[in-house]
């Protein structure tokens, strides 16, 4: 109750006090929130890998000394990406007596800055002699998009290693943070499908993992960029031709282990979009370079953001680049140059923020050659909390012998533990990407829904597709997919099937 001062209470007569309150509309102001909460966080080396930047953000102050940033650095910072421009009023840091350390640990000086662009700081706090375990900093109201911790003194004593197990940064945010760009790979080589050996000379980017003589890549995603994933995430891959100017198979999956874990390439991987490369070569100008549609991951977002693991993403495929080859008639090509095929590119894209669920998936099958038409994936256990689930599909029809799957379409079927949950058809037009294909074939593009019929296009997706699993409760998980067409097939045909079961 707001209680009016005595010299008010004695000039305003009671009427004129109700009509007063009763003429004013109450004003709306947005509600003050801490925007660090979970945002994407940076610092300074940590004193373990347990303890880095995002755990200073993750709105816990329980989990034992792991559940801190911990930084021995020289040089000690902490910073935040809020999203958006917001409107700064206070902070609060969590030192180390607040996580159940000694108070000896607590910050002793420290300073904390905003900035608008992640260059041009201002610094509205200074401290040069705390002992608390807690401490709260009221501001002017300030918009700012970044915000720093930057610890000058980090304990009461001579000890190096500055220990926050919280920093809040408090305000109102008009937008709505969540969501980013995330550069994964960059030009990434693709090697020979045919070859028997590493390529010589070729040393993989820092942190990049090479697989299978240089057809597949991964990178492990950080816990920064691991929280710009939001429900809307996409995968964007560019292609950038060189020597091999065919129509190759590519694809996008990931690879999810235990912390402190490094996969190999047999490790179990999940397939999350498969593709395929248009017809060209380095010397066709514009056309050398090609971006695919944008395509949804969303349904895989919380899989990927994954905190309790590490998360590999990777791309590959391989090409072709030694037989037949669009450098042959360069002699001025190196050796390196003429043994790549192309290069990719590929980034995750997310506007939203990520919706907390049940984000387990169970990869069954990834990427593997089916030569029957009923294919058996699983059985596997599931932990979906909601008994519920999702069956992902991937597959197309491949073998350029004549009368050979990649000249076909057929009906698929999906069944559930014995129950059949969707079907749909293979076919697809091309005739929109022929203009992406200069080197290729013309009439693979055409007249693909009457006489000519395919399952997939040079420089197009094959599309991801979801069946509902229904009631999981108490059973382990079985898909059945079968294919409309007779076998055995014509030559090396067969179809490249990916399933997995994705929880809710």
């Amino acid at each position: 109750m707001t209680v009016q001062p005595k010299a008010l209470r004695a000039i305003l007569p009671l009427g004129a006090l109700t009509l007063s309150l009763i003429a004013v509309p109450p004003i709306a102001t947005a509600a003050v929130t801490n925007l660090a909460l979970n945002r994407p966080a940076t610092g300074s080396a940590a004193c373990a890998s347990s303890e880095g930047p995002e755990k200073a953000v993750n709105g816990s102050v329980s989990g034992g000394n792991s559940d801190k940033w911990c930084s021995p650095a020289s040089t000690k910072y902490l910073q935040v990406d809020l999203g958006v421009p917001a409107s700064i009023t206070s902070f609060t840091v969590k030192h180390a007596g607040a996580g159940g350390e000694a108070a000896t640990y607590n910050t002793k000086a420290f300073a904390i800055q905003l900035s608008t662009d992640g260059s041009t700081w201002t610094t509205p706090v200074t401290v040069t002699n705390n002992t608390a375990n807690t401490t709260t900093h009221p501001i002017a109201a300030t918009t700012a998009r970044y915000a720093k911790l930057v610890v000058t003194t980090p304990t009461q004593t001579t000890d190096a290693a500055a220990r926050i197990y919280e920093f809040e940064v408090h305000g109102t945010s008009s937008g709505t943070p969540g969501g980013g760009t995330i550069p994964v790979f960059d030009h990434i080589p693709q090697f020979g499908i045919y070859t028997s050996n590493d390529p010589v000379g070729y040393t993989p980017p820092a942190g990049v993992l090479m697989w299978n003589r240089g057809t597949e890549f991964a990178r492990k995603l950080t816990d920064a960029e691991k929280a710009l994933i939001g429900d809307d995430l996409r995968v964007r891959v560019s292609y950038h031709a060189q020597c091999d100017n065919y129509d190759r198979i590519g694809t996008v999956f990931y690879v999810a282990v235990p912390k402190g874990t490094t996969p190999t390439a047999t490790t179990p991987r999940v397939t999350l979009q498969d593709f395929i490369t248009p017809f060209s070569n380095y010397w066709r100008g514009a056309k050398a370079n090609y971006t695919f549609p944008d395509a949804d991951l969303g349904p895989y977002a919380g899989a990927l953001a994954d905190p309790a693991k590490d998360v590999y993403l990777g791309i590959g495929g391989g090409s072709n680049p030694y037989r037949g080859d669009a450098c042959e008639s360069h002699a001025e090509v190196t050796p390196e140059f003429r043994a790549i095929g192309f290069k990719y590119s590929l980034s995750l894209i997310s506007t939203a923020a990520l919706t907390a669920r049940d984000h387990d998936v169970a990869g069954m099958i990834s990427g593997v050659r089916e030569t029957t038409n009923k294919i058996t994936a699983g059985p596997v256990a599931h932990t979906a909390a909601g008994n519920r689930g999702d069956i992902a599909l991937v597959i197309a029809g491949y073998g350029s012998a004549a009368g050979g799957e990649e000249y076909s379409n057929t009906t698929v079927t999906v069944a559930v533990n014995g129950t059949q949950v969707g079907s749909f058809s293979t076919a697809v037009d091309c005739a929109s990407l022929e203009q992406y294909s200069p080197d290729g074939n013309p009439g693979i593009f055409r007249n693909n829904t009457t006489g000519n019929p395919r399952s997939w296009c040079p420089g197009g997706l094959v599309p991801s597709r979801y069946f509902p699993a229904g009631d999981i409760a108490g059973k382990d998980v079985t898909v059945t997919v079968g294919i409309g067409r007779s076998v055995p097939y014509v030559g090396d045909s067969g179809y490249r099937t990916s399933v997995s079961l994705l929880e809710h």
